[in-house]
């Protein structure tokens, strides 16, 4: 699940720096220079000392570099399949049905069970849990969206840039942190929530939370003749172009601060010759391509320079129609794995070594461009295409890393069937608006579809493994779907808890653009978070700390559970949650006031997420993103197989952390020391037996 862009200002801030990098390198160069003479003049004098000082630092450079190549005689291997969003209600049926045959088999040789989930039932939450052992308010991930209370200013949680530069977002120690003090080799594949890799004792590629190029979650770029609507694109840059049969266009980077001061994008012009009814010629940078209609263009690179630097991507084009409109989709411009603008690997080569054996791939965490779906400017078709593009990506590395796996902890991830059930849960469920009777059999199947290529994923891990060896796949959550669009701040307007700065007015501006903080108690954003206007915390809070603030929440809560659709006389909430009940630890301060767990079918609108408020409180779900997990947790578990025995009653996604360090050896002692929130499912079984040093 992924929000693909929340305002222009959300990218990278790059400054203009050509000039004063030659002055500097100059000025360094000089000194340099004066100061090299100097050093020349005293070693000469000082020969003696110099030798002895120079023998040491070879000999502590021999002892380090010996230390760093010493290998690990750990050779037991765990690996962890991470399939997000997989189900229990879609799993269930189909095992049944013979339609999964390697999780049958999986359940058979160890044990299968319902995986709980976080609260908040979201993605990133979840996956910090799972890293982490811990639950959010000690890892410190609490939705996808975040605000500064100082500021009221709204940011994503998977990515963190202060001053353009990634900064961890994960604030407790995770499963590889450990695993690589205790020199157990680790291999992290795509995992959410490691962008900036963490350095390890092995390798990690990033996964969810890499931006793209422009600092964003995804940003694609549409060109087209036909009038642009007054609604604006909120997933893309859209530009109407005058058609004609050679069309001067641009690629749009990262922005810049530019002579006056001013940000504005990076471009890179491009050239588009019409040579046919459905097909086209692409020119820039010295490259010289056809484009037909329908079909993905394949990686062509793209460099915007910036002074001395060179920012380096990559990207796919395709071509939507050239008759009687013309239409051309720019997916967004990925980092170049051969050379990011930043790490997205650990070790730093390790991207781009990849890409020797497995050809350029997707580094942006959230590939699937579902905005472009939603918002009409691709078909199902192309996203079908694009995903299935995708899976050749991860299952080439899959199969790269397997084949040089010799023991240690093994983690991949597949985020593609959460995307898929996203966008194609409304051609299986008749009562959802968008629900098409007639619809293409391909759409109708795509969930089961890409159910049984996760099931050939487990397959061809399952061939590579011993009896000795560990195996677990898990999700994160289920899936459900989504039918009923619910306004959070419009229903705290009419409630008297928020107030517009507007008399008379009832719809209020993305980014709490409209808000009186003089009148406002309470206020939402993310998908489901719920803030209290508090004095001393919070820039303009109104809500004194401590017994009012508690009372509030309280009637808050009361009052969200009774919210009924009038529409079908079904609850919208299963249970409001305070603060207090769900978050507690060291970041317990940053969670949100009360947590909005919904019904099935309901869920937070993409307005809420933004801190927008609009006039209706709860309307139908016309977007093509039809499924959601973003319900009350106890509604929307996940999954776990595995082929050791669970001897836990009603496991947990935090309790993965600590039960593989302990297959890996840690005891009970250390497992304590670390404070999980988790525990370890296979207390019956045999471990492998070796001191873990924490």
């Amino acid at each position: 699940m992924f929000l693909g862009y929340i305002d222009p200002g959300t990218g990278f801030r790059l400054s203009q720096l050509a000039g004063w990098v030659i002055i500097f390198l100059f000025s360094f160069g000089r000194i340099l220079f004066l100061s090299g003479k100097r050093i020349i003049q005293f070693l000469k004098k000082h020969k003696r000392g110099a030798g002895a000082a120079l023998t040491l630092l070879l000999a502590f450079s021999v002892i380090i570099l010996a230390m760093s190549a010493k290998k690990s005689k750990f050779t037991q291997k765990i690996v962890i399949l991470g399939f997000d969003g997989m189900s229990p209600e879609i799993m269930e049926p189909m095992m049944q049905e013979g339609k999964l045959p390697h999780f049958s088999r999986l359940m058979q040789q160890g044990s299968y069970a319902r995986l709980a989930t976080t609260n908040p039932s979201q993605s990133p939450v979840a996956w910090a849990a799972f890293a982490t052992g811990k639950k959010p308010g000690e890892n410190g991930i609490f939705d996808f969206i975040k605000r500064n209370p100082k500021t009221y200013k709204l940011s994503l949680s998977l990515a963190d840039m202060p001053g353009s530069k990634p900064r961890r977002v994960l604030k407790a120690k995770a499963l590889w942190q450990y695993t690589s003090r205790a020199m157990i080799p680790s291999v992290i594949i795509n995992c959410p929530l490691t962008f900036p890799p963490d350095k390890i004792y092995g390798r990690m590629l990033s996964g969810m939370g890499v931006p793209d190029i422009l600092g964003t979650e995804g940003t694609f770029t549409f060109y087209t003749s036909e009038p642009l609507p007054k609604e604006k694109d909120i997933g893309g840059k859209v530009f109407q172009v005058e058609k004609s049969n050679s069309m001067r266009l641009d690629l749009i980077g990262p922005r810049i601060d530019n002579l006056i001061g001013e940000m504005e994008n990076m471009r890179v012009p491009f050239q588009v010759a019409l040579t046919g009814k459905d097909t086209l010629r692409i020119k820039y940078q010295g490259q010289d391509f056809e484009l037909k209609k329908g079909v993905w263009s394949g990686w062509k690179d793209v460099t915007f320079g910036l002074g001395l630097k060179k920012i380096k991507g990559i990207l796919q084009f395709y071509l939507v129609e050239t008759h009687p409109d013309f239409k051309l989709y720019i997916s967004p411009i990925n980092f170049d794995p051969r050379r990011p603008l930043f790490p997205i690997s650990f070790p730093g080569g390790y991207s781009k070594e990849l890409v020797k054996f497995v050809g350029l791939y997707h580094t942006q965490g959230l590939p699937l461009d579902t905005w472009a779906i939603n918002e009409k400017r691709l078909s199902e078709d192309a996203l079908l295409f694009q995903a299935e593009e995708i899976f050749k990506e991860r299952v080439s590395i899959l199969d790269f890393e397997l084949n040089r796996f010799k023991g240690g902890i093994f983690f991949c991830y597949f985020g593609l069937l959460d995307t898929i059930q996203h966008m194609f849960w409304r051609y299986r469920d008749p009562e959802h608006p968008l629900f098409e009777k007639d619809s293409p059999q391909e759409y109708r199947d795509a969930i089961e579809t890409w159910y049984k290529k996760m099931d050939e994923v487990l397959g061809r891990v399952m061939e590579r493994l011993g009896k000795e060896d560990t195996l677990i796949a898990l999700s994160d959550h289920g899936f459900n779907t989504f039918r009923r669009v619910a306004h959070i701040n419009s229903w705290l307007r009419d409630n008297g808890y928020l107030c517009l700065n507007k008399p008379g007015v009832k719809e209020g501006q993305e980014l709490l653009r409209d808000v009186d903080w003089s009148s406002t108690r309470a206020y939402a954003i993310g998908f489901g978070s719920i803030y209290i206007n508090k004095q001393g915390r919070e820039r303009n809070g109104i809500v004194s700390p401590g017994d009012e603030t508690e009372r509030l929440k309280k009637e808050i809560s009361r009052k969200l559970e009774l919210w009924a659709d009038p529409k079908y006389s079904r609850r919208v909430v299963h249970k409001a949650y305070l603060s207090q009940d769900i978050f507690s630890g060291r970041f317990q301060r940053e969670a949100p006031d009360l947590y909005v767990g919904f019904n099935i079918e309901y869920r937070a609108s993409w307005q809420t997420a933004l801190g927008a408020c609009p006039e209706e409180l709860i309307e139908d779900n016309l977007k093509k993103w039809s499924a959601d997990h973003l319900f009350d947790p106890s509604l929307v578990p996940g999954v776990i197989f595995t082929n050791r025995k669970i001897s836990k009653d009603n496991p947990s996604i935090w309790d993965i952390c600590p039960t593989v360090l302990q297959i890996a050896g840690f005891d009970e002692k250390k497992l304590k020391k670390c404070g999980f929130d988790g525990e370890v499912l296979f207390r019956e079984e045999k471990t492998c037996v070796r001191q873990s040093p924490l």
